[in-house]
């Protein structure tokens, strides 16, 4: 099964994606079967976004599914937000969990 997804490249704390057709189940540092664009994350509204449009229906019409990422992105729904490891965030399943164990 083909996938269309997101494989991570650059720098540390500056990440670039590139957007690649691949087997579902091989790693993202494996081998691709297509590379249709890139994506470059940004603050703000700067985001670099390239895609094949071509290519990419192509894809799709071989059967290739995207994952939820590219569908974000290419849609226009996705907002990048810089990784903070300082906020705190609650995770509602952990304390569902913790909860129900008392």
């Amino acid at each position: 099964m083909l996938k269309i997804k997101l494989i991570r490249q650059g720098k540390r704390n500056s990440p670039t994606y590139r957007v690649v057709v691949q087997e579902a189940k091989q790693k993202a540092t494996g081998r691709t079967v297509a590379n249709l664009g890139f994506f470059i994350p940004k603050e703000g509204n700067k985001q670099d976004f390239t895609v094949n449009k071509e290519a990419y229906s192509k894809w799709i019409k071989l059967g290739a599914t995207p994952t939820s990422s590219v569908l974000d992105l290419i849609s226009g729904k996705y907002a990048y937000s810089k990784y903070n490891p300082k906020a705190k965030t609650a995770d509602k399943s952990l304390e569902t969990k913790k909860d129900g164990e008392s």
